[in-house]
């Protein structure tokens, strides 16, 4: 409770001031980078060129002790002649390329790098990250040469020196750090963002930590209150990130700041690339939801026969129009435009969802999947949880989710509430319990 106020009064003090993205989850000020708008936009692929570094940070979430062919969703692409096809394919418009540390593997880096910008040229956007150890002249100018939009770097791995950073401004569009927001070095951070905004930096993007069984025995040696969720989280980083947007607006500091919770991550990120899967795998009458899921709508004749159904869904458009009997005469499935226009009675209504996913082959011979560009890329519908069974009772705020609007009363019932989750992206800051 405590947290939430403190949370509430540092929102308060920039209401007016900062910019939110992606419905209130992602909280700026000033500006976000290029790269960052296309992540929130879902139109990003980050690449991982390995998985090994050279700095060993405290927070670090993964062990990085390998240097592994590079990939992206579990998928490796052994050339960048494939990782082009897998581009186009998916139609994405930034890409980030990562590690570990990319600089470890430089030609590898360079390789993929010049090949996307030569496929590509400004029509994609190109960052890299790095802790800058390794960044020298030599370096900076061949990434430049090669078309690198922007560079951003982890000065929380050097102790928040500026040393390597100052090899790059001038070379490249856009320069920014980008660190996770550690609450005991808050005053340290304070003294870098004056820094950074006299040096002219372009952007800081502030990170949510988070704890996972690598970071275990060090994170749980200091003072954090951690959450639960879909991954467990540091409490006092959010806040910790929201006191250095507060400082730099009243320090008047030109620097552009923005806040990249856990929340927002898993949340848009999840859901856009859902997105991206589902427009290979969406069919007949189903309908990809403002999050991702691919939804079905069915009707069984449960208090009304079938062919009665069927005949008011005909009045209303030609069958194959937006709703479909099914093979075995046994159901209708209907899109929503066509459900808000019914009039059921005490008629239930059902709804499925699936997940959509990409992989790599091989997958289980009875896995239905889409296969897509490259050819050893597929995309699987997989099932969330069993039809869900919509009682009359509860069609009108089940509408509602489908229009997109959430119902007030929505806690007052476990699996709208569910459903919810299903239909609609997160909005604002994750709750604090």
């Amino acid at each position: 409770m405590e947290a939430d106020e403190e949370r509430s009064q540092l929102i308060s003090e920039i209401e007016g001031k900062a910019g939110y993205l992606c419905n209130g989850t992602k909280p700026f000020l000033y500006a976000v980078s290029p790269g960052c708008r296309l992540c929130g936009e879902g139109q990003w692929s980050c690449l991982f060129l390995n998985n090994r570094c050279n700095c060993k940070c405290f927070y670090c979430p993964t062990s990085q002790v390998d240097t592994s062919i590079p990939e992206t969703q579990g998928i490796a692409f052994e050339n960048p002649e494939n990782y082009i096809e897998y581009i186009k394919s998916y139609g994405f418009k930034g890409i980030g390329l990562s590690g570990g540390e990319p600089l470890l593997t430089f030609n590898t880096t360079l390789d993929f790098l010049s090949k996307l910008k030569n496929e590509f040229g400004d029509s994609i956007y190109v960052w890299m990250y790095t802790n800058g150890t390794l960044f020298d002249k030599e370096i900076a100018i061949k990434l430049s040469e090669a078309g690198l939009d922007e560079i951003r770097f982890d000065l929380s791995a050097t102790g928040y020196n500026t040393k390597y950073l100052k090899r790059a401004l001038g070379k490249f569009p856009n320069v920014t750090v980008e660190i996770p927001a550690i609450p005991e070095d808050l005053e340290l951070l304070k003294k870098m963002v004056i820094e950074l905004d006299s040096l002219g930096v372009n952007y800081l993007n502030l990170h949510q930590m988070r704890l996972t069984p690598f970071n275990f025995q060090n994170l749980v040696k200091r003072d954090y209150t951690f959450l639960p969720g879909d991954k467990i989280i540091v409490l006092e980083s959010e806040l910790t990130a929201l006191k250095i947007i507060n400082f730099v607006f009243k320090q008047e500091l030109k620097l552009a700041v923005n806040y990249c919770s856990y929340h927002y991550k898993s949340n848009y990120q999840k859901s856009a690339f859902r997105k991206k899967a589902a427009a290979f795998d969406s069919k007949g009458q189903e309908e990809v939801t403002r999050n991702g899921f691919i939804r079905t709508l069915s009707l069984q004749g449960v208090s009304l026969r079938l062919e009665v159904l069927a005949q008011q869904l005909s009045i209303l458009s030609p069958e194959g129009k937006g709703w479909q009997v099914s093979q075995d005469k046994e159901q209708i499935f209907l899109k929503k435009s066509l459900l808000f226009q019914m009039q059921l009675g005490e008629e239930p209504v059902f709804v499925h969802y699936k997940s959509p996913k990409i992989y790599e082959k091989p997958l289980c011979e009875a896995t239905k999947i889409t296969v897509t560009e490259p050819e050893h890329i597929v995309v699987v519908k997989e099932n969330e949880k069993a039809t869900i069974n919509i009682e009359p009772i509860e069609r009108g705020r089940f509408c509602e989710l489908l229009e997109g609007r959430l119902p007030d009363d929505i806690m007052e019932s476990e699996y709208l509430f569910n459903i919810a989750k299903k239909e609609l992206p997160a909005t604002g800051f994750s709750e604090y319990f």
